[in-house]
């Protein structure tokens, strides 16, 4: 589902909530859908990624109009669990422009992608039997998480340099959301400046996609917010505790933040 708002709306009936900009964009393009499989917010991602453009894979340089992705399968084994993946794993080892930094606050104890069926406990039941349970993957096997501390934070560099970088959207597919409002996703200037932010729509054990296109390549730093607890706690939604994880991610190519339009 696609919907195009300023900045100021807050679409409360989508479990989507917008935050504005201290000096408001003129708008904001928004794409959610949530369900129990993969079918169920197919359409939202595909009308995603039209939006942003043709996708540049792993391409250096990348077309300015594109854009990349992240599905966290092409993470061999020695980077997945039982190990924790580099934090610049798709800057460095696959040129996708995008640097896992962990979010302030502390507790943080590495990135992980879950493991292969063929090599070990497969959606981080390494770290809590039963979670596999609770998770579905939206495209093949792998999941990722931040460990310790759930909460962290991607920046942008220019695919094949460390020229800092500004994309004009971006979207993530969770899994297990089940409290509304709690999943979320928030967009910052290079200044640090609070662009929007956005809520998942809840699907406990099904799958949810939101994702947000700027006006222009502004967004320099995107803070992921899944759930309200890291891996290895039990989940109790009783007690406000979900457990939720990530699939795949999309966005604006990375460009020059100090040319970008």
């Amino acid at each position: 589902m696609k919907l195009t708002m300023t900045l100021t709306l807050m679409a409360a009936a989508l479990g989507m909530l917008v935050i504005p900009q201290a000096n408001a964009q003129p708008g904001v393009t928004i794409f959610s859908a949530a369900g129990a499989n993969a079918e169920a917010i197919q359409t939202a991602v595909d009308e995603f990624r039209a939006a942003l453009g043709p996708n540049n894979a792993s391409n250096v340089p990348g077309d300015p109009n594109g854009r990349r992705e992240i599905n966290w399968d092409g993470v061999g084994a020695a980077f997945s669990a039982p190990n924790n993946m580099p934090p610049d794993f798709f800057h460095v080892n696959v040129r996708r422009g995008a640097v896992m930094v962990a979010a302030p606050g502390g507790g943080w104890n590495g990135f992980q992608v879950s493991a292969n069926e063929a090599d070990g406990p497969v959606r981080f039941d390494n770290h809590l039997s039963g979670y596999s349970s609770l998770f579905t993957a939206f495209s093949r096997q792998k999941l990722f998480a931040s460990l310790g501390n759930h909460v962290y934070e991607v920046e942008f560099k220019v695919p094949g340099t460390d020229t800092p970088a500004t994309v004009r959207g971006f979207g993530v597919v969770f899994t297990n959301v089940a409290l509304a409002h709690m999943s979320t996703i928030e967009f910052y200037s290079a200044e640090g400046v609070l662009l929007g932010k956005l809520a998942a729509r809840p699907a406990a054990k099904g799958l949810s996609f939101v994702g947000g296109i700027l006006p222009s390549a502004m967004v320099a730093r995107v803070r992921i917010t899944p759930g309200t607890a890291p891996l290895g706690t039990t989940e109790n939604l009783e007690q406000g505790i979900n457990i939720v994880v990530v699939d795949d991610f999309f966005y604006g190519e990375p460009v020059n933040r100090c040319v970008a339009p």
